[in-house]
């Protein structure tokens, strides 16, 4: 592996994870709209987010326009990926690129590194990456959410099993260096929301249910949208 080009991989990974397609698509169809945070329902309560992201054009304009918003993050993150690992067969550069799209999202340059939570993005990288691991990573996350009773946790926990992934699937030090970086990224974003959802839950604000309930109900139907 080249230091340059791996370093040219991870420049172009994080500038277009940069790029927030909810400020963009934001400014087209909610002119005006802070979208700095969100502020959602959860039964008696309201939990206040303060990240950019898909979730607050679902919220304010509808889920069309909410998974529109998704898919073109996940497509930034995917479309370099998908160079490096077209340009550079068997030289593990799009790893890097992948793993830099994620901390791009969540913390943009251009808009003062503010930004999402990195879900999206991960999503798109990876399925360029590992398609395999999309949905049965997907399905780890969901039962380990289950176990805990945690639906935010459902949606999230897939990047834990990562690791574990690629050390299964012998991808090389490339390969566990973007699980731990995206681990990071990503777990970084979301923990003040699921300390905040913790603490609403031990002052009795947010009733506890068990997982499927909670699903049923909707009550965290936020957390789910707020990793996107």
């Amino acid at each position: 592996m080249n230091i340059w080009i791996g370093l040219g991989a991870a420049t172009v990974g994080y500038l277009f994870g940069a790029i927030s397609f909810t400020r963009i698509v934001g400014r087209r169809v909610l002119p005006g709209e802070d979208l700095s945070y969100g502020e959602f329902p959860m039964g008696e309560t309201t939990l206040r987010v303060n990240r950019t992201s898909s979730s607050l054009i679902s919220m304010k304009k509808g889920p069309a326009f909410g998974c529109l918003t998704s898919l073109l993050d996940m497509a930034k993150a995917a479309i370099p990926v998908l160079v490096f690992k077209l340009v550079f067969p068997d030289q593990h550069y799009e790893f890097l690129a992948a793993a830099t799209a994620v901390v791009g999202h969540n913390y943009p340059v251009y808009y003062r590194f503010h930004g999402g939570g990195g879900m999206s993005p991960y999503l798109g990288g990876l399925a360029v990456l590992d398609w395999l691991a999309v949905p049965v990573l997907s399905v780890a996350g969901i039962l380990t959410g289950g176990v805990l009773r945690n639906a935010m946790l459902a949606y999230v926990a897939g990047v834990i099993w990562l690791i574990p992934w690629f050390a299964w699937r012998d991808g090389g030090w490339p390969s566990l260096l973007y699980a731990v970086i995206v681990n990071i990224a990503v777990w970084a974003a979301v923990w003040p929301t699921l300390k905040e959802i913790s603490r609403k839950k031990r002052a009795g604000e947010i009733e506890s249910k068990g997982f499927l309930a909670t699903l049923r109900e909707g009550r965290y139907s936020m957390n789910r949208n707020e990793a996107d």
